[in-house]
């Protein structure tokens, strides 16, 4: 596989000429918009791909998703095999994908279907513009976010996420709506899928319901003004039943497979526990805390400042009904606030949280727009000039341009428990890591034991705790993992005091080790158990 030291000049050098072209084709009508989104395509593609070949974690949710991608091609019902805690059952299937044409699920795939993702939300929000505004000012706007996307090497915006899944599904919500005219009677195609992505978003990441529903609620009024007119119901109908299809869906599954109990409890439950957040008053200094964490996207915001301010002033100074249809502005500007919320609900000063707030802040720069489109040349050329002035302040003080070195590390690495690991593994084997580190899961190829893949649910006090333990217990019996590892320790996130964190700070589970499994010995502060019938001397050659 290619790889890229971390100061490839030619390969940058190439990257900010494809840029400059993209620029001036957003800018000048001579070049066409088929060329203008292939070249924009390609862009992110090709700066995005020293990311995606570095084989190694980035953020632990990537090492979590995978894990249950790896356990759900082994045993594909989610909640029996795989509680995902805060992130959806779709983003992890999304990650199977790969494994269905034959591609190993690692970090270097995970990263492709994002990119995939990223990508798709992008085209679509160029095609909401356009259909709101008109192709100039879609043309002149998206350039920015699409330099953002393409360009940032923070850690937050590149690695596989839980948001990059639902901001897709919102861009095709509001591509959808953008194609809905109050004055036309809507497509009921059209209602139908956008009500079935708008159903799907909570199954991807419940923190983006906020903004899906601004987007259906924006819609029944578009709906309910048809109505009024005609007395149409069919257009309500299919916005309706395709906003039921998934989670109907996902009600019929947990049933027939006798999980629905744990969708309530570790879903809804579990994670309405872990969302208590900051108050509503907290909401502007949490936001403007997250976003002092991320240089890149706040040079995203202020590319888009000015168009920004126009959009707000405008909205602001609508008065007659007449002028225009108000649900445009109105659901740009609640998508602002529900983007705003969704980034703030849950208390954590995570980055890519700020995912959410691509499409809100674009939009509303292109509503605004039309009052200094004279001055549409300034908003990429300001967001360039950082990256590009960052990127020759470090090329040279330190001759690095790249900040993913991938030389000897496009494949997955094997920590030293993992080592040990694969010279006893056999095909169809569970592992167990209590602590978190699920970065073994997927260096080892191994499905997990135990639905939750970390077990800080299992090890923090909170009014679940003895039920997240019950369920741990029964998932060891259910799939007697033939290795059971330790981790808690210096290569464990957030639980890493042995002798309150550790399996003995668990005396049932500790027993149930002490009954079952073997202490093989302990490789790099890991701990490692294997299963009493297991302990036979290795086979010369392993399974890889």
């Amino acid at each position: 596989m290619i790889s890229f030291d971390n100061s490839p000049p030619v390969y940058w050098l190439i990257g900010y000429l494809l840029a400059g072209f993209v620029i001036l084709a957003s800018q000048y009508k001579s070049v066409s918009t088929r060329t203008y989104l292939l070249t924009g395509v390609i862009l992110i593609v090709f700066m995005r791909l020293p990311v995606i070949v570095f084989n190694r974690e980035l953020n632990q949710d990537e090492s979590q998703m995978l894990s249950h991608a790896i356990t759900l091609f082994q045993d594909p019902v989610y909640w029996r095999s795989v509680d995902g805690t805060t992130i959806g059952p779709l983003d992890n299937y999304l990650l199977v994908i790969p494994k269905l044409f034959g591609f190993q699920l690692d970090y270097s795939s995970a990263r492709f279907m994002g990119l995939l993702c990223v990508a798709g939300a992008w085209l679509l929000l160029f095609s909401s513009i356009k259909n709101w505004f008109g192709t100039a000012i879609a043309r002149r706007i998206s350039i920015v976010p699409l330099l953002f996307v393409a360009f940032t090497q923070e850690i937050d915006f590149v690695h596989y996420s839980s948001e990059q899944l639902p901001v897709l599904l919102l861009a095709y919500c509001v591509w959808q709506l953008s194609r809905l005219d109050p004055k036309m009677a809507p497509a009921t195609s059209g209602l139908y899928f956008l009500g079935l992505a708008a159903g799907a978003v909570p199954f991807s990441k419940l923190q983006a319901i906020p903004l899906v529903a601004v987007l259906v609620l924006s819609a029944f009024w578009i709906v309910f003004q048809r109505f009024q007119r005609y007395n149409e119901w069919k257009s309500a109908i299919a916005l309706i039943l395709g906003g039921l299809t998934i989670p109907l869906f996902f009600l019929a599954f947990t049933l027939s497979f006798g999980v629905f109990d744990d969708f309530i409890d570790f879903y809804l439950l579990g994670n309405a526990i872990y969302a208590g957040g900051a108050g509503f008053l907290d909401i502007p200094s949490q936001f403007f805390k997250i976003i002092a964490l991320s240089t890149d996207f706040q040079f995203f915001s202020l590319a888009l400042i000015v168009p920004m301010v126009s959009g707000l002033v405008r909205i602001v100074r609508l008065h007659l009904p007449g002028k225009m249809d108000f649900h445009v502005p109105f659901t740009i500007i609640l998508l602002i606030l529900a983007s705003i919320y969704a980034v703030t609900k849950s208390g954590n000063d995570f980055i890519h949280y700020l995912n959410f707030c691509i499409i809100p802040w674009t939009l509303l720069a292109a509503y605004g727009l039309s009052a200094v489109e004279t001055w549409s040349f300034a908003f990429p050329a300001v967001i360039m000039l950082w990256f590009g002035g960052y990127d020759a302040l470090h090329f040279v003080k330190e001759r690095r341009l790249n900040a993913f070195d991938s030389v000897g590390k496009t494949r997955l690495q094997e920590s030293p428990v993992v080592t040990e690991i694969l010279k006893r593994r056999k095909e169809g084997d569970y592992m167990v890591v209590w602590g978190w580190n699920c970065s073994y899961y997927v260096e080892a190829q191994l499905a997990q034991g135990t639905a939750e893949n970390h077990s800080e649910r299992s090890i923090f006090e909170h009014p679940m705790r003895d039920t997240y333990r019950k369920r741990y217990l029964s998932d060891l019996g259910r799939t007697q993992p033939a290795f059971v590892l330790d981790a808690v320790g210096k290569n464990s996130h957030w639980v890493q005091d042995k002798k309150t964190q550790g399996i003995e700070s668990y005396p049932e589970l500790n027993q149930y080790i002490r009954n079952h499994y073997t202490l093989l010995g302990e490789y790099d502060d890991v701990r490692l158990y294997v299963r009493n019938d297991r302990m036979a001397v290795p086979r010369a050659a392993t399974l890889r």
